[in-house]
């Protein structure tokens, strides 16, 4: 194959193609000229592996490495008009991009950045959505001085202020560390890459995982998801396990467990719901006493931490005794805490501390017996994909010395829990490459690593090229799509409709009629982008949904809704008595949004016609107490700290900061009125426009974006007010 060396118009990048006689979609295999020298043999194999799969593979070499020169260059190729590019993978040292005033954006990450205690780096974004984004705008901040491939940049408020990448990207990114060189590292995995292309794998064999404490470890979700995910994958329906499952509750340390069933050659794809760092997976707590002379020995550890803890705060022996006996209601014998001081003991402690540590939990380090053989792990834990880091446990997976692993799903940030992370993983049963996967459900700290273009062998013949029609087709074929027997390509069809027109009824028939819980989720998915009546209708009925993550969902967007018809759904879910623990949890987030007054009155309508509970007067009482709770404790916040103009800054600033989690629509009269006050401090003004912009899916939303374009151009307030007004109101409007 004969290779043509392009100079690009960007002169601080050169691309070379390798070319082809037909026409396909393009994709860009963007490196720095170091890691191809190191590893050149492997990255042109690799570029003929592409080649194989039905792209037009582009090398380019990053020289420069500066973030704008290697974005430019990607919207050029992708503008061009012989092979456009529809992806590309960053291998090597690629510029990370920093991105501030995008926390929007993320799921869960809601840190001040205007708080001098927290650094840039911990509440800026790493993420590529700079490169991938075309349509959003962003300016540079500066170029870190300590850590130079680091550059932080500002999303503007004068673009869209939604995520949806125009092309699909992944990073190949070891790092010089303890497992090894970073060149070695990255030939070993290339290799990988290379031999695997050859292999006839259909997607036929899953695994999920399910850590302490994740979605408040809800039985009823886990048996839901197992059957959500037949629904993607309806193939695996066979006399076959095909689907298998494990609990962090399984055994005593489920850690051995986990790895064994992830090094298992045939298992094609994992799932793994837990808490997690850059460095570790969460799998499991301390583990529960099995016999009473366990429990003993455990309670006596915890005195003697107790006793060093108010020692190491000048505590009498007799201060630390008083206060723990006052604690437990009884009087805990003095020989309990035998030993606390005595350094023998605290080293033995100390040392068991280290062991369970290490038994409960998987590190970084781990990876150096643990050899994954899954072809494709999602990792639903916080911050496990930080990639900018110098280890994160998406590098163990890829660079280990396991044969298997090819693709890896991980956060750069932490991450919400009630989200659909499995949105389009169907599709991937189907032929989809996993670039397009993580493209279709992109998040602001989601990142895929590996190689994109990676796909499974389709398991059955739908007689569609996915990927194909992805890139090509138009409404009329994904209206037929809506009638596939695969749910999976119905959740694609509403999503390809959803950004090419209003299929508002469509969407809202199909959540009335569908048989599957995850197209019905689709669905309101779907009409949460038109905020219509629609979706207030259809939002009411999954308050009452037989799929549990539907039901859970639609109780986190009513709150976000605030539409007076959600109440009696609410109402009904939090007097029930036997509610999904996450769901229970969830409610009464919601019940913070809506009117104390307008709930309460509709309990007290309800209530009487509960007739299952055998102490019906104080169970009322009780939930009624509740309810009055959560529903002011927002509000009273608010006007406490935010209103109060006594308060300083900083109580001021976290008053505002309040309504990112708990957008109380009831207040938004109050809230615009203070916002129209140029006398105000432009701190709070600032910080108080960014918190109106979680008011997206609000009956208040439109009034919020009017006097957010009214700001944004009135000159009376500074240019830092009327930016972040702009940005409030392109995330609004619609």
């Amino acid at each position: 194959m004969r290779h043509i060396i392009r100079t690009l118009t960007f002169a601080v990048l050169t691309a070379l193609m390798i070319s082809c006689s037909t026409k396909e979609p393009g994709f860009a295999v963007v490196i720095d000229s170091q890691s191809y020298r190191e590893a050149k043999a492997e990255i042109d194999r690799y570029m003929e592996v592409v080649r194989n799969r039905g792209l037009y593979p582009i090398l380019v070499i990053d020289r420069w490495g500066n973030p704008d020169s290697i974005r430019q260059t990607l919207i050029g190729l992708y503008n061009d008009a012989g092979h456009p590019i529809e992806g590309c993978v960053f291998i090597g040292d690629i510029p990370v991009v920093m991105v501030r005033d995008a926390q929007h954006f993320t799921t869960a990450l809601k840190m001040d950045q205007y708080n001098p205690q927290f650094s840039r780096n911990e509440y800026c974004v790493p993420s590529d959505r700079f490169y991938d984004c075309f349509d959003l705008k962003f300016d540079l901040i500066e170029q870190d001085p300590e850590r130079s491939e680091y550059f932080f940049y500002s999303l503007r408020g004068d673009c869209p202020q939604r995520l949806r990448p125009t092309i699909y990207s992944a990073r190949i990114f070891p790092r010089d560390n303890a497992t090894g060189s970073k060149y070695d590292k990255l030939r070993r995995y290339m290799q990988r890459v290379n031999e695997a292309d050859s292999n006839n794998n259909p997607l036929d064999r899953m695994f999920y995982f399910s850590g302490e404490g994740y979605i408040s470890e809800s039985v009823d979700a886990r048996i839901d998801e197992k059957i959500e995910l037949y629904d993607q994958f309806p193939w695996m329906r066979t006399q076959k396990q095909t689907i298998e499952y494990i609990d962090h509750k399984r055994e005593k340390f489920v850690k051995n467990r986990l790895i064994q069933q992830m090094q298992y050659k045939d298992v094609d794809f994992a799932v793994l719901h837990h808490h997690g760092a850059f460095d570790t997976e969460y799998l499991s707590n301390y583990p529960d006493a099995e016999t009473m002379i366990e429990d003993v020995a455990m309670m006596r550890r915890f005195m003697r931490e107790q006793m060093r803890e108010g020692n190491r705060k000048g505590m009498s022996k007799q201060e630390v005794m008083r206060r723990i006996n006052n604690y437990f209601g009884c009087e805990v014998p003095e020989s309990w805490y035998k030993g606390a001081l005595d350094p023998d003991q605290i080293a033995r402690d100390e040392q068991d501390d280290i062991d369970e540590e290490d038994n409960i939990n998987l590190h970084f380090s781990d990876f150096s017996f643990y050899h994954p053989q899954v072809r494709m792990v999602s990792l639903d834990g916080c911050y496990n994909g930080s990639f900018h880091r110098d280890e994160s446990i998406q590098e163990g997976y890829l660079f280990g010395q396991g044969n298997g692993t090819i693709v890896v799903l991980g956060n750069t940030v932490n991450v919400l829990q009630d989200k659909w992370a499995d949105h389009f993983i169907g599709l991937m049963g189907l032929g989809m490459r996993a670039g397009h996967m993580a493209q279709l459900g992109a998040f602001m700290e989601q990142h895929l690593f590996g190689d994109p273009t990676f796909s499974f062998t389709p398991a059955v013949n739908t007689g569609i090229d996915v990927n194909d029609a992805i890139l090509n087709a138009g409404p009329g074929f994904w209206k037929k799509q809506m009638e596939s027997p695969y749910p999976a390509m119905q959740i694609l069809a509403m999503d390809m409709l959803c950004n090419s027109g209003n299929y508002s009824d469509l969407f809202a028939n199909r959540f009335r009629t569908s048989n599957s819980g995850i197209v019905r989720l689709a669905a309101l998915m779907e009409l949460s982008n038109y905020r219509d009546n629609n979706f207030v209708e259809c939002l009411a009925l999954a308050l009452d949904d037989s799929h549990e993550m539907t039901q859970r969902l639609a109780v986190n967007m009513a709150g976000k809704c605030g539409d007076e018809r959600l109440i009696p759904g609410l109402v009904h879910i939090a007097a029930k008595n036997n509610t999904s623990e996450r769901i229970e949890f969830d409610v009464t987030n919601a019940f913070n949004m809506f009117d104390s007054t307008l709930v309460l009155n509709e309990f007290d309508r309800y209530y009487p016609t509960v007739e299952c509970y055998i102490n019906h007067d104080s169970i009322g009482g009780l939930i009624r107490k509740a309810l009055h709770s959560f529903t002011t404790s927002t509000v009273k916040e608010v006007n406490n700290r935010l209103l109060d103009k006594t308060n300083t800054q900083t109580v001021r600033k976290a008053g505002a900061r309040a309504l990112r989690n708990s957008p109380v629509h009831s207040m938004v009269p109050q809230l615009l009125s203070l916002l129209d006050n140029p006398a105000e401090d432009d701190l709070i003004l600032t910080v108080l426009w960014e918190a109106m912009g979680w008011y997206d899916l609000s009956i208040r939303a439109d009034e919020i974006a009017a006097a957010a374009l009214k700001t944004s151009t009135d000159e009376r307030f500074s240019e830092r007010v009327r930016n972040e007004a702009l940005r409030t109101y392109n995330r609004l409007h619609k």
